[in-house]
Formats: structure tokens, sequence, C-alpha cells
């Protein structure tokens, strides 16, 4: 399934008072393309004087399932003083969160010290499947085995499988204009149910070359 990027959709509460009592619980998981700034824990809003959630990133793997209910637009705090303040300054990064558990990418905005965030809903992306999220400029034609798909820039496309896969050839190349596609990754992957890898292309802060981060969430035992 295709879909386009949607980042930071602002969501309108009449009365927080009413959303905080009717806000359902939801179980949130996060990672980070890079950290901005010093900022490798967030916290996560619930109200005025209200404790908040920690929300600890890393740009290795998902973190821990982590329980929030609040509002569906989740403000992001520096600290937990900030989260909890009557008037807080201004967030480090604000998501909209879907009634089910969420994945929430954090990618540092061109300013380097706050975040955007990209909200990935459960029926995207199944366990037993890669997803493949477009981040760069340049259009990214991606092969898993007998499956193929362009994906422009903003696009994102999921690869389901059913049973498991020990031997899945996979080639990514960068579709540059007016030269020839640059291989980016090319080797030799698997997959089981109980898993799901996040592949998101980006262009490298360096060279400005487009490269690749992998996020891999593992099913919880109980689920």
């Amino acid at each position: 399934m295709r879909t386009l990027l949607c980042l930071l959709v602002p969501v309108l509460l009449a009365s927080p008072a009413i959303a905080q009592q009717k806000a359902p619980e939801r179980t949130i998981r996060v990672a980070a393309l890079r950290i901005a700034g010093e900022h490798h824990t967030l916290w996560l809003r619930i109200g005025p004087g209200k404790d908040p959630v920690e929300v600890p990133l890393n740009t290795h793997s998902f973190s821990q399932p982590i329980t929030y209910k609040g509002p569906a637009r989740a403000v992001f705090y520096d600290s937990a003083d900030s989260a909890s303040a009557k008037e807080p300054p201004a967030p480090l990064a604000v998501a909209t969160l879907s009634a089910n558990t969420t994945l929430l990418v954090y990618s540092p905005t061109s300013e380097g010290n706050t975040y955007n965030v990209y909200p990935i809903p459960e029926e995207d992306f199944p366990f037993g499947s890669f997803r493949l999220i477009n981040f760069s400029t340049v259009p990214i034609r991606a092969t898993l085995g007998r499956k193929s798909a362009t994906l422009k820039s903003g696009e994102a496309e999921t690869f389901a499988y059913r049973e498991p896969q020990d031997a899945i050839p996979i080639r990514f190349l960068a579709a540059v204009p007016d030269k020839e596609p640059r291989v980016i990754r090319q080797s030799t992957w698997s997959i089981i149910p109980s898993q799901r890898e996040l592949v998101l292309f980006f262009p490298n802060p360096v060279n400005g070359l487009v490269t690749t981060r992998h996020f891999v969430d593992s099913q919880s035992p109980e689920s």
C-alpha cells in the first residue's frame, strides 16, 4: 500500500478537560533518524500540572512500548518541567496519533534543534513486512525478490510476507536525473512473522547522496 507522507497534522480540541477524559490509552514506540542537539530524551505532555511521559530516543531500534493517555495531538518538550507547565514554551516536536498503536520516527528539522515526526499507523506496517519510506528528493527504485516499486519523494511502500523468508534478494537504486542510477544497497535479507523492518531513504548530511537507515521492531511476546 503506497501513501504520501503526512507530517504534523494539527488537531483542534474543543475542551482540554473533556478531551483528556475521553482520551484512549495508546501504545507508542519511538526511534530517531538522528538526535537533534542534545535532545536524547523528550517529555510528552499530558496536561497542566500532570506528570509527563518520558520518551527516550535512540538511532538503532524502536523503544520499548510507551503507554500514553492524552490528547491525539501529542506535544513533546525538552524537560519534565516544561511539559507540565501551565504555559509551556515552544515544543521540540508535535505529532498526531491514530487510535491504534503507532510507531513514531523523529527527524531533526533544518534548524537542527527540533524534530519533525512521522507517525506510522499499524495497518500500514504489519509484522512480517518491510516498509520503505523515501525522505530523499530523488526517486528510489526498490526490488525485493519478485516484488518491485518506484518511490517518488515523499512516498512509502510496504512489502508484506505471509511466511518466513530467509533469502530475499534486495536492490535499491537512486534514480538521479541525467545520471546512471546509483546502487544504494544490494544484499539478501530475511523476515519472520514476529518482526518488521522500517527502511528510510534520506540525504547523507555530509555528501548529499541518498543513504539508508534501518529500524527493526519485534512483536511483544504477549501479543
